[in-house]
């Protein structure tokens, strides 16, 4: 993956949140009951900007940040539902 300041304005904020949403999925979630109003806004978040990422040209990118997540101690492995 190339350096977050390689990309422009709009794919650094795409990029930037998407990981700050995967980071909230792996040390909060888990906290939350699954039922949760603050669970269920952050996995609709964390998928719209996976989608934002789609569009963006930068699949590639998202599932790279994915397969980071996975072979790290994660507790959970990703999963926008």
């Amino acid at each position: 993956m190339r350096t977050l300041s390689s990309y422009d304005p709009i794919q650094q904020h795409a990029l930037t949140r998407f990981g700050r949403l995967r980071m909230l999925q792996r040390d909060v979630l888990p906290k939350l009951d699954p039922a949760d109003f603050r669970a269920r806004l952050t996995l609709k978040a964390l998928y719209s900007t996976y989608q934002d990422l789609q569009e963006l040209g930068l699949e590639e990118e998202a599932k790279l940040l994915l397969a980071r997540d996975s072979d790290s101690d994660a507790p959970e492995s990703p999963s926008f539902n």
